[in-house]
């Protein structure tokens, strides 16, 4: 009995990490498509001297 009610949080437990990780509406786990644009953006705003002073 133990090892079923064990079970069963365990699948409770994934199945709320795939909710949060895939159809998060803001990207709180960071999907690809929030972690790309995120860093995009850094890329973008961030400037490196080409040449040493």
């Amino acid at each position: 009995m133990n090892k079923a009610i064990a079970l069963v949080i365990i699948v409770a437990a994934t199945l709320v990490i795939i909710a949060l990780t895939i159809f998060s509406e803001d990207g709180t786990f960071g999907d690809a498509k929030t972690q790309r644009d995120r860093a995009h953006d850094i890329s973008n705003s961030t400037t490196v001297p080409t040449t040493l002073p």
